[in-house]
């Protein structure tokens, strides 16, 4: 009967949503009858091969419509026979698929649950299975969640906003009020507890305690030393990154085609080996600079998701304090931080600095003020830095008749973007609005001097008002929405520059 009710639902999946009152019609069964075959639907969804979300429509995963496509068996995931990485990574991935409402809440902490149970022989499923012996499926649920928040994303200060992907409202809601009257059984048995920044306790967020996570990651390296996590940076990895399509101009486009092949996990290696060889310095730098709105940081972006290399995103306003030295120290941990990343070993990851005028700037001579002083003093950390780089570092800036001439030495790839060719804006416009004739995508590219930005702005108003009024806007309101973009007031009207 399983094999039965997969066919019909394979055979429905090439509709938008699948509903189990689809596969009752198409099996001839009344609705009701249906439903008695309620264990061999869960059967099915325990096998891997469907997931049902929050609104009980049923969703085919792509690996198993892949191997039917290819006509190859469907081999669902191991259960057992996972070490502790293993177990976090399957962790990682039950939580993406409850993000995705493809399962609730308690289907996800049995199906964690039952892995923990079938791998013993490991530091991550002892401490596990010790832990939620005694919890509430909703808690299991926020346990896993610290886990994941803490190994994949250096996050040690949790707020509930941070779980509400994997648990519903009324389950958050009943979390939450436990939490504020102390009555949480992780709570009370110290498993977790308040966390905060540089020594300052905030209720509001809470992390794994100290010995639960040296037990929990005894098998996997131990518990990171505090310095790891930088307050400046964010993490994003490479798979997270939504795949876009960009068009450049014909010389900007050549240049980022050389980058993506040069970032190339085998090729890059191949590169830096012979450099080494030839005692020359490793460290790849590159700038993007020009108009705003051009595609620089999205280029940054794909060229990470392309070649499979997570980012490192530096934000450069909490890098700056105001208290004596601890800018320094700031970029310091951010530099260190990504060293020992790097000699972590594995495929190399990109520091981003976005808008990096702000602090790649000219450097004061004769300083007196602290303020200079402190530019300066940081300045000159990041140019050290530049020199000593074994990794691959990326700026973006609208400014650079800002930067110091010792940074522009710095940087071995310069790629100046510029505002779109009339072509590259026609081919921007068809991809942003697809139902846009040739005609009507090439006059707006002529009318509309406008970057990618400004293109897409334009397009999220068309997609707004689409919402809002229930009829797609023609071409008269995207040109009035064109119109919209640019700032009046004089007789040449001026392009917004973001």
């Amino acid at each position: 009967m399983q094999v039965v009710i997969l066919t019909a639902i394979v055979q429905r999946s090439s509709h938008f949503c699948v509903e189990s009152s689809d596969i009752a019609d198409m099996l001839g069964l009344d609705y009701l009858k249906f439903l008695t075959y309620h264990q061999e639907m869960e059967g099915i969804r325990k096998r891997g091969y469907i997931r049902i979300d929050r609104e009980g429509n049923i969703v085919i995963p792509k690996n198993v419509l892949n191997s039917l496509t290819e006509n190859m068996p469907i081999r669902p995931e191991p259960l057992t026979g996972l070490d502790a990485s293993e177990l976090l990574i399957r962790i990682k991935h039950a939580l993406a698929i409850r993000k995705e409402d493809q399962c609730t809440a308690q289907e996800m902490e049995e199906d964690l649950t039952t892995l923990m149970e079938l791998n013993p022989e490991n530091s991550v499923s002892r401490t596990i299975r010790r832990i939620i012996s005694e919890l509430d499926y909703r808690e299991s649920v926020t346990l896993y969640g610290l886990v994941y928040r803490y190994y994949f994303e250096n996050d040690d200060m949790v707020g509930w906003h941070d779980l509400d992907d994997y648990v519903n409202e009324d389950e958050l809601a009943w979390l939450k009020s436990l939490y504020r009257r102390k009555r949480l059984i992780l709570q009370l048995d110290k498993i977790i507890e308040p966390s905060g920044m540089n020594g300052m306790m905030n209720k509001d967020y809470f992390r794994i305690t100290q010995n639960v996570k040296e037990e929990l990651f005894a098998d996997v390296g131990g518990v990171r030393k505090v310095e790891s996590f930088v307050k400046a940076s964010r993490k994003l990895s490479a798979s997270e990154i939504t795949k876009k399509t960009l068009f450049y101009n014909s010389l900007e486009g050549q240049q980022v085609k050389r980058l993506i092949e040069l970032m190339n996990e085998r090729r890059f290696e191949e590169i830096r080996q012979k450099m080494k060889e030839k005692g020359l310095r490793t460290g790849f730098t590159c700038l993007f600079y020009g108009s705003p709105g051009t595609g620089k940081t999205e280029t940054v972006y794909q060229i990470a998701r392309e070649s499979g290399r997570d980012l490192f995103i530096i934000d450069v306003s909490q890098i700056k304090s105001c208290w004596v030295g601890e800018s320094e120290k700031n970029i310091k941990e951010i530099f260190d931080k990504y060293r020992q990343t790097v000699k972590a070993g594995g495929t190399i990851p990109i520091l981003l600095f976005n808008e990096a005028d702000a602090i790649f700037g000219i450097r004061q001579l004769g300083a007196e003020r602290a303020v200079d002083k402190m530019e300066n003093s940081l300045q000159n950390i990041i140019l050290q830095e530049m020199e000593d780089l074994d990794g691959i570092l990326m700026a973006t800036t609208n400014l650079t008749s800002n930067f110091d001439k010792a940074f522009e030495r710095r940087f071995l790839y310069k790629v100046h973007f510029e505002k779109p060719s009339i072509e590259a804006r026609a081919a921007i416009w068809q991809s942003m609005i697809p139902v846009l004739s040739e005609d009507e995508s090439i006059q707006l590219a002529t009318d509309y001097d406008f970057s990618g930005g400004q293109i897409e702005n334009v397009s999220r108003k068309r997609a707004i008002a689409a919402i809002l009024e229930t009829v797609e806007p023609n071409y008269a309101a995207i040109r009035s929405y064109c119109e919209e973009e640019t700032l009046s007031g004089s007789e040449s009207k001026r392009k917004i520059g973001f």
